[in-house]
Formats: structure tokens, C-alpha cells, sequence
């Protein structure tokens, strides 16, 4: 009989222990935030964090050290990914896979940068970069070619045609690209090629 009793009083002790370890834990979650001052941390701002790994990435890039600026350009796009800087991440990515020789890396990580951001032009001639460098360039204008329900296929089409030297279809694409959407942003830069053409 005097053993169930201890039972029941070391039940009763784990139990107690447990509501009362229930019920302190928020008190020490607060005291875990607050800084050895005892006066609350500042919270980590993702945003302005992805800005300093994207700088360290444009130091590393510059050296010409991709594997650490892809490091950084990564830990910056997980950041913020879904803020209007993920296409500008993302972009920084596929440069740093293109300058490693990984075209396929680059081309799917630019095609997610101008998901996020369309009017972009250096993120197009990247793409088509990337294209021409897998030998699939030409497989990809028919596919530019025959979408017409977006605009933005001129654009490829065009770069297509320019930079495996056929000016004049790609003077011809980017004409009637300006002509058919005068008044979309891109179309400044579209017309700044085809004063060099």
C-alpha cells in the first residue's frame, strides 16, 4: 500500500513540475529576447539583411569569386523572395552559374528573375545567353515565334536574331515590337538596340 502512495505522490510532483514549467515558459521566452541590459533586441529585418549578402555577393562577383557571391546572392533571395528584389536575387544567380559554366542552373534561375520582374532587358539577353550556350537557341526562337500572345517573346526573338548575327530579322522583330507597344517601359531599351543595329 505505501508504494502506490509514493506513486502517487511522484505522479503528482512530475505533474506539478510539468503545469508549473507549462506556465513559466512564455515568462522566460520574453526574458530569451531581451539583450544582457535586460531592454528588448531588435528584430531581424530579413529585407535589409538580403541588401548586406547581396553587397558581399557584388564584392565576391567583382573578384571574380562566383562560388561565394552565388553563396550570398542565395542566402539574400531567401531573404526575400517574395519582395520585388527576388528578380534582382535571382538574376545575380543566374550570373553567377552562367560565369561558372553551369548554363542550365542560369537559364532556369533567370527565367524565375523575369517571372518577378518582366521589363527587365539584361535579364532576356542573359536568357538568351544561356540558350545559345546550351545550342538550343534556335529550338527556343520557333517557340518565341509561334507564342504571339505575349509581348515579351518579341523580345526574345529578337535578341535570338541579333546575337547570332541575323540584324536584319532581328531590326524587323524589335520594329514591330516598338510599333505594336509604344508605351511599355521596356520599349526605351528596345529602341536603344535598335539604334545600335
Amino acid at each position: 500500500m505505501k508504494i502506490f502512495v509514493s506513486q502517487k505522490k511522484i505522479l503528482k510532483y512530475i505533474c506539478s513540475i510539468l503545469l508549473v514549467s507549462f506556465f513559466l515558459t512564455p515568462l522566460y521566452a520574453m526574458d530569451s529576447i531581451r539583450g544582457l541590459d535586460g531592454n528588448i533586441e531588435a528584430q531581424i529585418d530579413a529585407t535589409k539583411n538580403a541588401r548586406l549578402h547581396s553587397n558581399m555577393g557584388n564584392i565576391y562577383f567583382s573578384q571574380k569569386n562566383y562560388i561565394n557571391a552565388l553563396k550570398e546572392y542565395e542566402i539574400a533571395y531567401n531573404l526575400a523572395y517574395n519582395t520585388q528584389a527576388g528578380g534582382s536575387y535571382l538574376y545575380n544567380i543566374a550570373r553567377c552559374y552562367y560565369a561558372l559554366g553551369n548554363y542550365s542552373a542560369s537559364k532556369n534561375a533567370v527565367l524565375g528573375s523575369i517571372k518577378k520582374d518582366c521589363i527587365n532587358i539584361t535579364y532576356y539577353q542573359l536568357l538568351v545567353d544561356c540558350y545559345i550556350k546550351l545550342n538550343i537557341a534556335e529550338e527556343e526562337l520557333k517557340n518565341y515565334i509561334k507564342q504571339t500572345d505575349n509581348p515579351y517573346n518579341r523580345i526574345v526573338a529578337g535578341l535570338i536574331y541579333l546575337k547570332t548575327n541575323r540584324k536584319m530579322q532581328a531590326k524587323a522583330t524589335f520594329d514591330d515590337f516598338v510599333a505594336t507597344h509604344p508605351n511599355m517601359l521596356i520599349t526605351q531599351d528596345i529602341k536603344a538596340i535598335l539604334n545600335k543595329i
